[in-house]
């Protein structure tokens, strides 16, 4: 019987973990390959849309779904049927990834293979986090040793001689032998005010990074919770973060609003992640919305959403031409500024600044906003004699957007949570009870910063239980990200 042409396997670096960072030819091999063997520590979403018969071989520290000869056998059985193989790993195939030993399989069985380089978490992990592993002045050498070795390796690490070592020290999956590792390059003579980090998930959403030294690094990934897949970055570029490092922002308005929330954010240097946790749900204008414009001098807008949503018709649009208008915030007046309509901001968004702005030209205003907009502007104005009319535009309502919930679930690699509503509060924290994660959120919260838009939501965070680090002297966005900016470096 004639023997069957024999296949291809290719043995592929996946990278450290955002798909985005896999290669075109990694990405090209992945949809041309009939079976794909995976790791452990690479996102499902790397697998998306392909026709491959998919086996999951990944291994963990203790739990080996199959041994290293058993993927190596695995290998040739699907080569010998002629398929086209992929054999997917985090990072770089041949960088602790034993692509080697599978390499070599291979070749001693006289199947044909090709090597695929990848990013290796090495370098893109301490990177992302805001650490160069060489740094002109700093770091000119970089040594990479795995944390965890194999029992009873002949000639294991002499970590005497990389203690001695100057540059930079990256130790890769090293979280479970974490505290023995420290110790021993302490008691080899590294100093232990050597600056030390711990990257853990590097490229993935949920990536975070704890700094210290090493005298305290083994015990503050224990007090944080540090999981693996995390590598430990020993040297001075470690102190680079702190002016590379980007914070993670959670941006938590409406879908409508993330893009032009996200590039604000990363223009005062934040890494924004972006989860709606409200929508608008827009409500029908009032039957009797032109007589109540006539009872009034003033109309005063709130959000840009609000403009948009009253003036879609002709009709509301032409009966304000003879109105004073006041937009709270800048964003609010440049969407009525764009409809053809003036307005005025007060210098301070509080019923003080609106009675100023209105004193002795309105005797009666009409608020168009939120369902749910506080009322603190408008009870301060009628405690000074001033006719108030509220119509409600539309509702906040659950955004149901899965964004969120992946949030939710990394909440403790965030580092800024940013409410610019009292609903953006209510709702994350609601949805967070919902998926039985409420303790981990209050957590994130107390690890990191909090800052509030204004009032009425510090308020609503307070009632929540919630510590507000930040609320700007305006209520914007803006002067928001200025404000963290200023209070994080």
């Amino acid at each position: 019987m004639a023997r069957n042409k024999v296949g291809m396997v290719y043995l592929v670096g996946a990278g450290p973990g955002d798909p985005e960072l896999m290669t075109i030819k990694s990405r090209r091999l992945l949809s041309e390959a009939d079976v794909v063997l995976f790791d452990r520590l690479l996102d499902p979403k790397m697998l998306d849309g392909i026709r491959a018969v998919k086996i999951d071989v990944g291994k963990n520290a203790g739990r080996h779904k199959l041994t290293q000869d058993g993927i190596n056998q695995l290998l040739i059985e699907k080569a010998e049927t002629g398929a086209v193989v992929v054999r997917l790993k985090g990072g770089d195939p041949y960088l602790f990834g034993r692509g080697g030993e599978e390499a070599l399989a291979l070749q001693e069985r006289g199947i044909p293979f090709e090597v695929v380089p990848g990013v290796t978490s090495s370098i893109a992990a301490p990177e992302l986090a805001g650490i160069p592993v060489t740094h002109r002045g700093v770091a000119s050498s970089v040594t990479i040793v795995t944390g965890h070795e194999e029992p009873g390796k002949e000639a294991p690490l002499d970590w005497n001689a990389i203690a001695a070592l100057g540059g930079t020290l990256v130790v890769l999956m090293g979280v479970s032998r974490l505290e023995k590792n420290v110790a021993s390059l302490i008691k080899a003579g590294k100093s232990r005010d050597t600056p030390a980090a711990m990257v853990e998930k590097g490229g993935w959403k949920d990536q975070r990074m704890i700094s210290g030294t090493l005298e305290n690094i083994a015990s503050l990934a224990q007090e944080k919770k540090i999981e693996s897949p995390a590598i430990l970055v020993v040297g001075d570029v470690v102190r680079l973060a702190e002016k590379l490092g980007k914070k993670r922002i959670a941006i938590l308005r409406p879908a409508a609003q993330q893009k032009e929330a996200a590039a604000e954010a990363l223009q005062y240097g934040f890494s924004p992640v972006m989860a709606p946790a409200i929508a608008l749900s827009e409500k029908p204008l009032p039957i009797d919305l032109a007589e109540r414009l006539g009872k009034v001098e003033c109309v005063a807008f709130t959000s840009a959403n609000g403009v948009r949503m009253a003036l879609s018709s002709s009709d509301v649009l032409n009966s304000l031409k003879e109105k004073k208008i006041v937009a709270i915030g800048p964003k609010t007046m440049q969407a009525l500024k764009e409809l053809g309509l003036e307005a005025e901001v007060p210098e301070e968004y509080s019923s003080a600044g609106l009675e100023r702005l209105l004193k002795g030209k309105c005797n009666g205003i009409l608020f168009l906003r939120s369902a749910q907009g506080s009322r603190f502007l408008s009870d301060g104005l009628k405690a000074a004699g001033i006719y108030v009319d509220d119509i409600a535009l539309y509702e906040t309502v659950p955004s149901g957007d899965s964004r969120l919930d992946e949030l939710i679930e990394m909440a403790k690699s965030v580092d800024i949570f940013a409410f610019t509503s009292s609903s953006t509060a209510r709702f994350l924290v609601q949805r967070a009870k919902t998926l039985g994660l409420e303790k981990e959120l209050y957590q994130a919260f107390a690890d990191g910063t909090v800052a509030a838009i204004g009032l009425p939501t510090a308020e609503e965070l307070s009632r929540l239980g919630v510590r507000v680090d930040v609320m700007p002297e305006k209520f914007t966005f803006e002067a928001m990200l200025a404000a963290l900016k200023e209070k994080t470096g």
